[in-house]
């Protein structure tokens, strides 16, 4: 008897000393999270201060071409500001663009636009508007769980993320200890924000301010290249899953100023505190109940908002007095005049359209290269299980085009209790049908269905045991037009701002700021806080006024130079009374033409 009450008082002892350990752990972790969040205090932004830029007048006939997130927010937005002539043009017959949903066995399916994070919360982003419609009905998300290989089977292939992470880490550090890979992971994400927030401080949206030409030079390269030069390869992992698996390029191929708008210190510090399971709103990922799609349908339908469907923009064409956008509606062609008008699809669409595009309009947005991204609706029955979510990491990474790269069963990240591990056993242990949002790995050309439904089904049947693959819906989407890194770092995303309302026209959408909701919306409130109506702005050239009303004539001391070693040239002007560029080619002496003519010398080199 005394020995069984030895035995028992040891499992005591035990359990007590794995409760204390726990105990220290999550305090520990609390600790980090903490230090981690107190990086975020605020900031002052650096760069060069956003230029005013042409907008609308209020008794503008305001012309919006597509219906999805930029256009239908900015038609709102319009609104708000008292704008009653705003119509939407849409090719389709919905509103969303890539927030679709197929509502389907009780769920809203998404086909494009999915989850949301701590960035949708800021100020005038997603997230107020959600509540300013009563549409927040957020759910938080369990984690996307990874398949290491293409095959159930495989040892070591099922990983959690923070397995992945870890492990992937450990062969950085050379040490399997959790506890060293944890701490450089996390040494790693502080050095990373602090290096982003002196690089462009903590600016308001998506876009950070333009950065010096030092700044500039500094972030040259691919995404790898910039990691590497600033020894910060432990974020491999963390942009491999945020960067390459939702579409937005290799990181040794992707420039690296696209990567530093995407994983802006909240998103990392999101994705941190997810691995270490100290997330909480907003630091949390979030999918919604009724999907993206029905937020702008709910919008449109309560504002009232202007929307023309099934219309094409055959041709546009400029003059003084207004822009001509000939269209074909209803089986019938209708030329429709505005006053000003705001693009949000691709640009490429609105290059093929618009009649004599300036020099540069083609230069800057022509350039811009698009991929295509396909999705599925796809049933599947019965097979090995993960999680709701589940990456495919050996196609993440092996950049074979049209690989199966990532799926997800809405319905089972909406179940209660989800995120338990209990809750993941019982969803894992399930063999009965459910209902997939699959995509294939990002490609350059389009290729046919057939093709790519035998690709997902192989996938699924040869490696995961799936009994049948059901496909319901199949959308390529155009994705992430983007610009090359010797591009990016010429400071192009600024020069369109630059150029934005000089001809009645805005560029919105995904090509002037980034693919995703978030960035569209930020970029919108961009447009409309520097907007000052046409008319004004141009009555007070060449003269014009600062945010404190003074007027400022032309200042020598901000012109802004810089050469390339192939020759090209580009001169700008920076002071608050005008903004602009000129290219040329830098002569022997170093002579460059300028705008304005008080540029003299191209005298900087930024090799």
């Amino acid at each position: 008897m005394q020995s069984c009450g030895a035995a028992e008082l040891g499992r005591v002892v035990i359990i007590l000393l794995l409760f204390l350990y726990c105990a220290k752990s999550q305090n520990s972790l609390q600790s980090q999270a903490k230090q981690l969040l107190s990086l975020l205090a605020p900031a002052p932004a650096v760069g060069e201060p956003w230029p005013s830029i042409p907008g609308p007048e209020l008794k503008d006939r305001v012309c919006i071409v597509g219906a999805g997130a930029s256009g239908i927010h900015m038609a709102l937005s319009l609104k708000k500001r008292s704008y009653e002539n705003v119509v939407v043009f849409e090719k389709s017959s919905r509103v969303g663009g890539k927030c679709y949903d197929i509502n389907y066995r009780g769920t809203p399916n998404g086909q494009g636009a999915f989850f949301l994070e701590a960035n949708h919360f800021n100020e005038a982003s997603l997230v107020p508007i959600l509540r300013e419609y009563g549409l927040d009905d957020l759910v938080p998300v369990s984690s996307t769980h990874v398949w290491a290989t293409n095959s159930a089977s495989d040892p070591g292939s099922k990983l959690t993320p923070s397995q992945f992470v870890l492990g992937t880490l450990s062969k950085m550090t050379n040490s399997t200890s959790p506890k060293v890979n944890l701490g450089f992971y996390l040494q790693t994400v502080m050095r990373y924000i602090q290096l982003h927030k002196e690089m462009f401080g903590l600016y308001e949206g998506d876009l950070m301010q333009r950065p010096t030409p030092e700044v500039l030079h500094r972030i040259r390269g691919t995404l790898l290249d910039f990691l590497t030069r600033e020894n910060l390869l432990g974020m491999i992992p963390i942009f491999q899953i945020s960067q390459t698996m939702t579409g937005y390029g290799q990181l040794d191929e992707i420039g690296t100023l696209y990567g530093l708008i995407w994983n802006n210190p909240r998103l990392v510090m999101t994705i941190a505190l997810k691995t270490i399971k100290q997330d909480n709103e907003p630091f949390s990922f979030f999918s919604l109940k009724k999907g993206y799609e029905n937020v702008w349908k709910t919008i449109v339908e309560k504002d009232k908002l202007n929307v023309r469907f099934q219309t094409d923009i055959v041709s546009i064409q400029r003059e003084e007095s207004g822009v001509y956008l000939k269209t074909w509606q209803n089986y019938k062609a209708k030329t429709e005049f505005c006053d000003f008008l705001i693009w949000t699809p691709e640009v490429s669409q609105l290059l093929r359209s618009l009649d004599k595009p300036t020099k540069e309009e083609k230069r800057l947005l022509g350039s811009l290269t698009p991929e295509v991204y396909y999705a599925h609706l796809i049933d599947v029955d019965g097979g090995i299980r993960h999680a709701p979510t589940t990456v495919f990491m050996a196609n993440v990474l092996n950049k074979e085009d049209y690989a199966v790269t990532w799926t997800a069963d809405t319905a089972g990240l909406l179940t209660p209790g989800i995120k338990t591990p209990e809750g993941l056993a019982k969803y894992n242990s399930d063999t009965d049908l459910r209902t997939l949002y699959a995509l294939h790995a990002p490609s350059k050309h389009y290729t046919s269905e057939e093709f790519l439904k035998r690709k997902m089904r192989d996938h699924f049947i040869k490696g995961f045991n799936v009994s049948s693959v059901e496909f319901l819906n199949t959308v390529a989407w155009t994705y992430f037009p983007r610009w090359t890194p010797d591009e990016l770092v010429e400071g192009r995303h600024w020069d369109v701002f630059e150029m934005q309302g000089q001809n009645r026209i805005w560029y919105a959408g995904v090509s002037a700021s980034y693919e995703s909701v978030r960035s569209v919306i930020s970029y919108n409130n961009r447009l409309l806080k520097q907007m000052v109506p046409r008319n004004s702005l141009k009555r007070t050239q060449p003269i014009s006024h600062n945010q404190n009303g003074s007027s400022s004539a032309i200042s020598v001391n901000d012109c802004r130079y810089s050469c390339s070693t192939s020759g090209d040239c580009k001169v700008r002007y920076v002071g608050p009374s005008r903004h602009g560029y000129t290219l040329g080619a830098c002569g022997p002496s170093g002579a460059c033409g300028g705008t304005p003519r008080e540029c003299k010398q191209c005298n900087t080199v930024i090799k």
